[in-house]
């Protein structure tokens, strides 16, 4: 009997010591950075905390700069597209091409300044040709305006602005006729002549003129620090006998 009281004693005892411990260990679903969060200085704690998130110049989905660095509020432009002729111009011109680039500043998120050149394309319709007697011509227009961006959706993944201004127009128009050239192909050991056709300018008409435009346009995506923009505009010339109209339609970036 002394043997099973001393046996119980020593059992009760593991049993109490079991549950005390059991009692002081944290829980699980304790953690116990909490309390070496505490022991550490300021300092260390500084490395610990997690890093913000990367914003970039382009922060969030907004597809417009936060102009905060040294080279935010430059604005640069580049494209090209198609030119259509409208009102008066429709009988004088065909369909041609564009090619627009530009610079300015960007003063803010709505409103942007550029100074920009603009070269246009176009043919001569045949009907015309036939009335002078020419077998080919051309228009080519070009110009140098101020204009004013105003962005009137800076959020999202498509944004839209107007634009408009005026400035200088130059306005060229010229007769072409086929013509036979020489040239001349060289190899290792002789220089041979050829002949071949190209369209030679018979005549031409130039003027200088002020002229307008208004236009609107629509940006998307993004290519690095730039946008993708497509814009169409209209355009008014004072051109000498009648006025010239057309409307160049653009694609291009952004920045």
């Amino acid at each position: 009997m002394s043997f099973l009281k001393k046996s119980g004693v020593v059992v009760s005892i593991a049993v109490l010591s079991v549950v005390s411990l059991h009692a002081q260990a944290p829980s699980p679903t304790e953690s116990s950075s909490a309390d070496y969060r505490f022991l550490l200085s300021s300092d260390e704690l500084g490395g610990l905390e997690p890093a913000p998130a990367a914003g970039g110049q382009y922060g969030g989905q907004s597809t417009y700069p936060d102009y905060h660095g040294r080279w935010s509020h430059l604005a640069i432009e580049g494209g090209g597209g198609f030119t259509a002729p409208l009102g008066n111009s429709s009988g004088d011109l065909t369909y041609g091409w564009n090619f627009r680039g530009g610079l300015g500043w960007n003063f803010s998120k709505r409103f942007a300044l550029l100074g920009e050149y603009e070269f246009d394309r176009n043919k001569i319709p045949a009907a015309i040709l036939q009335q002078v007697g020419e077998p080919g011509g051309n228009v080519h227009t070009w110009s140098l305006t101020l204009d004013p961006v105003w962005n009137y959706k800076t959020s999202g993944r498509v944004g839209g602005y107007v634009t408009g201004g005026g400035g200088f127009y130059r306005k060229l128009t010229s007769f072409t006729e086929p013509a036979l050239a020489q040239g001349v192909y060289c190899d290792f050991f002789y220089c041979y002549p050829y002949y071949y056709t190209t369209n030679v300018t018979v005549s031409h008409y130039s003027s200088n003129q002020g002229g307008l435009n208004i236009g609107t346009g629509l940006t998307f995506g993004r290519w690095e620090n730039a946008k993708f923009f497509a814009e169409a505009r209209y355009e008014w010339l004072a051109t000498p006998g009648r006025n010239t109209q057309i409307i160049p339609v653009t694609f291009g970036l952004r920045w």
